[in-house]
């Protein structure tokens, strides 16, 4: 009967670790945007970010891996100070529209200095 116990105490501590690994991940290429709002989705947690009010600056960087491949990443410096990666194996899909609304979005702001 103590061997169960701590059979179960063990399990318990291992999954505890491993919601907090899981929560605390920086990386995410579950995105969602509408208009402005850019949604990312964690694990256990979402963040949204206002692409219009919290972006100071962005830029899409290439990498390659070792184990993994080709990946590609926009890092966006936001207002806070903090800067919020988002990955993906490809630029087709979700991360393209991001990009491209970036783009366009940069190209708007530049156009009209005022704003």
């Amino acid at each position: 009967m103590d061997l169960l116990y701590i059979v179960l105490i063990s399990c318990g501590i291992i999954f505890f670790f491993l919601i907090i690994l899981l929560a605390e991940t920086k990386t995410s290429n579950n995105i969602e945007r509408k208009g402005s709002k850019l949604t990312v989705w964690h694990p256990l947690k979402k963040e949204v970010i206002d692409l219009e009010t919290d972006l100071i600056s962005w830029n899409v960087q290439r990498m390659k891996l070792l184990w993994w491949g080709k990946l590609y990443a926009v890092n966006m410096q936001l207002k806070s100070g903090k800067w919020k990666k988002i990955y993906a194996r490809s630029r087709r899909g979700k991360f393209y529209k991001l990009i491209s609304y970036l783009k366009k979005n940069e190209l708007s702001k530049q156009s009209h200095p005022s704003l």
